[in-house]
């Protein structure tokens, strides 16, 4: 084959035997001792992966002698192996040249809308949850509102852009539009039809920003490479660099309570009479769990033990208020310590619920639900109007309730624990994130390290 024809090339190659040394492992097996081990890989694009049975890399394990003459030799002939299976099939496809590629009527002409909706609606059936189906079908409005009728194999970077750029002009114009209607439904009302109006006005309308246009970006990004993988178009043009670079996703809001406030708070929190609302803030405050993994708490999810209590984080209150079980792959799954005062806390309302379901002529098992007052799945609605009304009468109005998930991290980071461990309580999918996100808070230890580092050899002298 000749050189700058080849669609498939070889990654750098892989020194087995280095990598088995560092983890202390014997070499392999090989008929030539003097031979060094190498894998080679071939990453395979998108569109030739149905070429060679869905692969997304080809792997070949080499003995070279050094890497000059016998190892670039051997990745040559790897690479004209596979490229010369691809030039078949491709040949066999139709194709005229190693070169040629699909003529442009053959493409897809549905209109992008069109395509999207038909994405939707079979991710719908089963692969995703009722919510992300709902948030896509949000998303997809803003596709048809701007660029639906388009066929998605015309679909430019521009037209992407000029999409993303109208989502908060559509997102206003909808939202005026909703208010008009329920101020026209509100006129119906008794109370309306007497005095005039009602008591309670309306909340300032809500405009979708960078967060809103960075998801519509992924959505068609998502649509765009299922069409590609179908070879219904030829290039998913929504991954343009400057498309990336123009609509990232803005970090959450970092708004942690300060070491003396959160003193003050924890002593406003054990002044409160024993009960579920005193527990949830305990557990938001010792363990940096969200607020609806809280809501899902049961009473089989504490273990108490001799030495430490631990809560095992295995589910979540979703948006519907039904209680979701977390994969357990995901993350999130997880367990996080307490201390023994909210432990205490937590082994006392348990037997006052488990009193209450008597005196009501229920059993109380391990699946009893610890956050609410009743049997009820508590919804989080109702939690946090008593949030509000309890962080207003002891002087923290405005403090969110993830501002105690934030004030967990940068406490026990600013006092050194691992950040590794934080990331793992906080339930984050890796250490790399939670850097990211409390960068500012972890302390730097460089200053001075060179001294630190030399006194310590001489101490081990």
């Amino acid at each position: 084959m000749r050189l700058g024809t080849k669609k498939l090339k070889c990654d750098k190659p892989y020194d087995i035997d280095e990598a088995r040394k560092q983890k202390g492992l014997p070499r392999r097996h090989r008929k030539d001792s003097r031979t060094t081990a190498y894998e080679l890989t071939i990453r395979i694009p998108a569109n030739y992966r149905s070429y060679f049975d869905g692969k997304k890399k080809l792997t070949r394990v080499v003995y070279a002698l050094n890497k000059k003459d016998d190892l670039k030799s051997q990745v040559e002939s790897f690479e004209d192996e596979k490229n010369a299976h691809l030039e078949r099939c491709l040949e066999e496809r139709g194709s005229q040249s190693a070169d040629a590629s699909k003529d442009k009527d053959e493409f897809c002409k549905t209109p992008i809308g069109d395509y999207a909706e038909r994405y939707v609606d079979i991710r719908s059936n089963g692969s995703v949850s009722s919510q992300t189906t709902t948030n896509e079908l949000r998303y997809l409005k803003y596709v048809n509102a701007s660029i639906g009728h388009i066929p998605i194999c015309e679909v430019t970077a521009e037209n992407i852009e000029d999409c993303l750029l109208n989502v908060p002009k559509f997102s206003e114009k909808w939202a005026l539009e909703r208010r008009a209607r329920q101020e026209e439904n509100r006129m119906t009302v008794r109370w309306a039809k007497k005095h005039g109006t009602l008591v309670k006005p309306f909340k300032p309308i809500k405009v979708a920003g960078p967060d809103m246009q960075a998801k519509v970006l992924k959505f068609i990004r998502e649509v765009m490479n299922y069409a590609l993988e179908k070879e219904d178009i030829a290039k998913n043009t929504a991954k343009a660099k400057f498309l990336t670079r123009l609509f990232k996703k803005s970090k959450p809001l970092i708004d942690p309570l300060m070491e003396d406030e959160a003193a003050r708070f924890l002593q406003e929190v054990e002044k409160l009479a024993l009960g579920y609302f005193k527990l949830s803030l305990l557990l938001l405050l010792n363990t940096g769990m969200r607020p609806e993994e809280m809501l899902a708490i049961r009473t089989g999810n504490i273990i108490f033990g001799e030495d430490e209590t631990v809560i095992k984080i295995t589910s979540v209150l979703d948006r519907d208020g039904t209680i979701r079980e977390y994969p357990k792959s995901d993350a999130s799954r997880r367990s996080v310590p307490v201390d023994d005062y909210t432990a205490d806390v937590a082994r006392e309302w348990i037997k006052t619920k488990a009193e209450l379901f008597k005196e009501m002529g229920l059993k109380a098992t391990m699946s009893m639900l610890l956050m609410g007052p009743d049997t009820r799945i508590w919804p989080y609605e109702n939690w946090y109007k008593e949030w509000c009304k309890f962080v207003e009468a002891v002087g923290f109005e405005g403090t969110r309730p993830y501002a105690l998930r934030h004030t967990f991290a940068t406490l026990n980071l600013a006092n050194g624990e691992n950040i590794k461990t934080i990331s793992v309580l906080l339930g984050h999918a890796n250490p790399s994130y939670t850097l990211d996100l409390y960068a500012g808070y972890v302390p730097n230890t460089g200053m001075g390290i060179g001294t630190r580092y030399m006194n310590y050899l001489r101490r081990a002298a």
